[in-house]
């Protein structure tokens, strides 16, 4: 589906194999013209695009620069494929392109990491064998320009500013046009969905230290001090509201906190023990994603001085301090 959000600014939605369904890019009909996102790397989403593109009067080769908000497949999987049709240029922050040019090698990692953190080992070989396997919906990136914090993203007749948005992904960034107030988020914020800060895996096993829930709530605090009328978001439909969705987001987590309290309030448990508390049932992607979800709580409870960890058999046990 193609929609005109605002202006020259027309959303469309591609088909993801995941529960969200969909994932939303943009393409501004200004030049240069630029494509915010690109879906993921499947026949069903190259065709919604290029149909897309057609309803507006547009084909893939009018695409000049690709702007991509983080490095997860739903988000960048087509970018390559895109880029060598339309010869546009790729921009996306410098610590998403070394994250994708080094998931291969992150996996190893992230086994050491799900048993840490309690995870039976049938289980965290099923997680790594299936984002092993989702990488065949994806290109990775072989050349591509960097933007950081405050770069500008000059058009013909406007200038969006980058900002930097850790949490989700390390390199999460925005895309904020502030004559007109409007942000695309990404991942960042979601009218109906609570981002999860995903487990970011260490380079070094020892200390465990998982920052990406206190980046993210920063980054939220960083996003309240802007003027937003108008929020484009990666999935789901556009937001107005944008700091009551802010406030919605902080009370969930708070909410997630004192729940965890709550949970440790039995005895001390494992991440992975906490997250099946959390998210009883979940198929084995979204078991990462809850304890992605149960270490970020964790990380500022202990900074708190709220929770204590220590190591036994070579996992992890979180235990309420008295």
């Amino acid at each position: 589906m193609t929609a005109r959000v605002f202006d020259k600014i027309y959303k469309i939605e591609l088909p993801i194999p995941f529960q969200l369904k969909t994932t939303n890019v943009f393409f501004v009909d200004e030049s240069p013209r630029t494509l915010v996102d690109t879906g993921i790397k499947t026949e069903a989403s190259f065709e919604a695009l290029k149909k897309g593109m057609e309803a507006i009067g547009f084909s893939l080769k009018s695409i000049e620069r690709i702007l991509i908000t983080h490095g997860h497949i739903d988000h960048f999987g087509q970018a390559k494929e895109l880029s060598s049709i339309s010869g546009a240029p790729i921009y996306i922050h410098p610590k998403e392109y070394g994250r994708i040019r080094s998931i291969l090698h992150i996996l190893g990692y992230l086994k050491s990491v799900l048993l840490r953190n309690g995870t039976p080992e049938t289980l965290a070989n099923e997680v790594v064998r299936y984002i092993e396997s989702a990488q065949k919906m994806v290109d990775p990136l072989e050349e591509a320009y960097f933007l950081e914090e405050g770069d500008p993203i000059p058009f013909g007749s406007m200038i969006w500013k980058t900002i930097h948005c850790p949490g989700h992904s390390p390199g999460l960034i925005c895309f904020y046009w502030p004559e007109k107030k409007i942000l695309f988020s990404g991942d960042h914020l979601l009218k109906e969905i609570t981002p999860n800060p995903i487990l970011n895996v260490p380079e070094s096993i020892s200390p465990l230290r998982y920052p990406s829930l206190k980046e993210y709530l920063a980054s939220l605090e960083k996003i309240e001090r802007l003027d937003i009328s108008l929020l484009l978001p990666g999935h789901g439909e556009e937001v107005k509201d944008v700091k009551a969705l802010i406030q919605k987001m902080f009370a969930h987590h708070q909410e997630r906190m004192d729940l965890i309290c709550s949970i440790l309030s039995k005895g001390e448990k494992t991440p992975f023990e906490i997250a099946m508390d959390l998210f009883p049932g979940v198929p084995p992607f979204e078991v990462f994603l809850g304890i992605s979800e149960a270490v970020g709580h964790l990380e500022i409870l202990r900074e708190k001085g709220m929770v204590s960890v220590r190591e036994k058999d070579g996992k992890d046990y979180y235990s309420l301090e008295n």
